[in-house]
């Protein structure tokens, strides 16, 4: 029987998203303006208002497509013992950020912030806020070097990952400390 799993977790807007998008905004009023007065103004200028106002629209249009690009996802997806996180922007395009086998996961503890491992990873992944109930895996597959996830799965997704860990990782995952 195949086993599938999935789970999506939205991040929490950070006061860097926040600024970005009044930003987008702000710039957006405020070349507005200007066109907008310029047209008005200067006589020359008047001979062009509807590519202006073409303009504007335009402008509108990219700011809030800008604007949904700062609304971010990841999505936990277990198929058959693979891994696999996918990063979804604006809820229309998704990227594949990292796919493993869980087999092949040396460590799986509670993720603290302060005591992050020392050593270098070829992939960094954090696929949830930083505030979440999280828990971090090291994996290692070979020919690929070593992989770093940051995730917080709930229920479901834990007990299947539970079941395709190495059975001396199993017996101690998802404990708390």
């Amino acid at each position: 029987m195949d086993t599938f799993f999935e789970q999506i977790i939205a991040i929490r807007k950070d006061a860097k998203a926040i600024l970005a998008s009044v930003g987008i905004w702000v710039v957006f009023f405020a070349i507005s303006f200007v066109l907008w007065i310029l047209m008005n103004s200067i006589p020359q200028v008047a001979m062009f208002s509807s590519i202006i106002i073409l303009l504007i629209f335009a402008l509108g249009y990219f700011a809030v497509k800008l604007t949904k690009m700062l609304s971010i996802e990841y999505e936990y997806i277990i198929t058959n013992g693979t891994f696999d996180v996918d990063k979804i922007i604006a809820k229309s395009s998704r990227k594949r950020m990292m796919s493993f086998e869980i087999s092949n996961v040396e460590v799986l503890e509670k993720f603290n912030k302060n005591a992050m491992p020392s050593r270098e990873f070829k992939e960094k992944v954090i696929a949830c806020n930083p505030d979440d109930d999280a828990y971090y895996m090291i994996v290692s597959e070979e020919g690929k070097g070593s992989s770093l996830l940051v995730f917080a799965p709930d229920e479901r997704i834990r007990g299947a990952v539970k079941k395709f860990l190495p059975k001396y990782i199993a017996n101690s995952a998802f404990k708390e400390i």
